[in-house]
């Protein structure tokens, strides 16, 4: 009776630790697809391809898809090429403009320190490169669509079963 027990105890104990692998596994599934969203244009180097380039390949794609005929193709990449030359063009601006923040961030900081005493400017330096290193240590958060932020999905718990 103690080894049909017991043997019955470790299969239980086997079943629950393969089920917590597999958990492991597909939430790792989950979170590559998420990434996978808006990685894949930078793995395919869409990034330093030329507007033609990305409209071209962009029509190539739904054209296997889609089967179009020679006139909507023609439609297809100029819609694409008015698209993917509008995006170079905003991205090209925001470059310059987060290079300017950037420039007008150490220029800040240059005058500040110009108050600062040689002793402040030392506490100063080795304050910020103590924020610095905290943050590379922070864990990665995951970029997901619609917004910034780490949320978790809310699981009905029995407190709150219970009150509503």
């Amino acid at each position: 009776m103690k080894k049909i027990l017991s043997l019955a105890v470790f299969v239980a104990g086997l079943t629950g630790m393969t089920y917590a692998q597999s958990i492991d596994t597909t939430k790792k599934e989950v979170r590559q697809e998420r990434r996978h969203g808006r990685m894949h244009i930078k793995k395919q180097g869409m990034m330093n391809k030329t507007p033609e380039e990305i409209a071209q390949a962009k029509t190539d794609r739904m054209d296997k898809q889609l089967k179009f005929t020679d006139a909507q193709k023609k439609e297809v990449y100029a819609f694409h090429l008015n698209k993917a030359q509008a995006w170079k063009e905003e991205a090209a601006a925001r470059k310059e403009e987060r290079m300017a923040r950037i420039q007008d961030m150490k220029a800040d900081r240059e005058a500040f320190e110009k108050m600062l005493t040689p002793e402040q400017k030392e506490i100063y330096k080795n304050k910020m490169a103590d924020r610095r290193k905290e943050h590379m240590n922070q864990p990665k958060r995951e970029m997901r669509k619609g917004g910034k932020g780490s949320f978790k999905p809310v699981e009905a718990s029995t407190d709150v079963a219970g009150k509503a």
